[in-house]
């Protein structure tokens, strides 16, 4: 290849397919997207600095701790890092972000037209990975808030309060809003989880589109998912047993969608659209009907009761050091 591979982020809110649609990229020819990494956005001023030995010490060592948090199978030194960067002509922060990505790579890297990351929470800091990475392409996914909370709180990591897991869903979606902005519209598209799952075929060609595939990789591609990836590695295979995402093998299916209508109480569905009414608007969810948002009732009581009660839930979880599913 005459160039670096075209960097790709799949962010959005937790629990809104950004896993599932990084492993269905991973089936393209020439795209490898790896697992979370986690680590870009609080080490921002690390990354900067790079070209200080101690700043790439302590990236490195931050970075490992985030690697084998998120299941990574490789880990970074300074001495691959700097061989990478000879073997490819690449400096730099940018450098260093590809590095990491091609550890569990199962394609080579000079082999790529496109490499990223599906780190959700990215989202958060889109402007500032731009800088680093000018020529960055990022994919937003988005999934009706009240089954991101039905999602969420069951699990070991974010919100453990209804409200709580409204009110970031209302931020993430909020932060990608404000990044179109800045973010030229060839480098950005959205896709709502609901219609990869209604309707696989025509929604992921659309991806396929972005990173330059056709429609008949994207038939390809949801074909070896649906037979459980037999045909090719993705780097996913790991993180299919993690209990959070038993179902990446399946097939996409309609069922995925709507589970809070059996799962929510009408007063726990209203707490969740009474903060997320506008975000779920402005992305075709409708609410159950409108609803005064409790800061115009001047009821910050109950948000501040919702935020205590969540940071005690988050503790036990903590203090229990295991995690049982609710």
């Amino acid at each position: 290849m005459s160039q670096h591979p075209t960097p790709v982020f799949i962010l959005g809110s937790g629990r809104s397919g950004t896993t599932i649609t990084a492993s269905l990229l991973s089936h393209l020819p020439g795209v490898q997207i790896a697992k979370e990494s986690g680590y870009i956005a609080q080490n921002l001023a690390l990354l900067q600095d790079i070209t200080k030995p101690e700043s790439l010490n302590r990236l490195i060592e931050k970075t490992n701790s985030w690697l084998k948090q998120n299941q990574w199978e490789n880990r970074a030194s300074v001495e691959d890092f700097q061989r990478f960067c000879g073997q490819n002509d690449i400096h730099g922060a940018s450098a260093f972000i590809h590095y990491i990505w091609q550890l569990d790579s199962p394609k080579p890297w000079h082999e790529l037209s496109f490499i990223g990351d599906n780190t959700p929470l990215y989202v958060m800091s889109i402007p500032a990975i731009q800088k680093i990475m000018p020529s960055a392409r990022f994919i937003h996914m988005v999934r009706d808030p009240r089954d991101v909370v039905c999602s969420i709180v069951k699990m070991r990591f974010g919100a453990d309060d209804l409200v709580v897991a409204a009110m970031e869903w209302h931020l993430y979606v909020g932060c990608w809003m404000m990044a179109e902005r800045v973010v030229s519209a060839d480098r950005r598209m959205e896709c709502r989880y609901e219609d990869l799952c209604t309707a696989p075929e025509p929604t992921f060609a659309g991806l396929a589109r972005f990173l330059n595939r056709t429609e008949a990789d994207a038939a390809a591609a949801l074909a070896q998912h649906a037979a459980g990836g037999s045909k090719s590695k993705t780097g996913f295979e790991k993180v299919a047993t993690a209990s959070h995402h038993s179902r990446l093998t399946e097939p996409l299916s309609p069922n995925r969608v709507a589970r809070y209508r059996s799962e929510l109480t009408a007063a726990q569905i209203q707490a969740v659209e009474e903060i997320a009414q506008y975000g779920m608007l402005a992305y075709g969810y409708e609410p159950t009907k409108w609803h005064v948002h409790p800061l115009l009732r001047e009821d910050r009581i109950s948000i501040c009761k919702s935020m205590m009660r969540d940071i005690f839930n988050r503790c036990l979880k903590r203090l229990r050091g295991s995690w049982v599913p609710k």
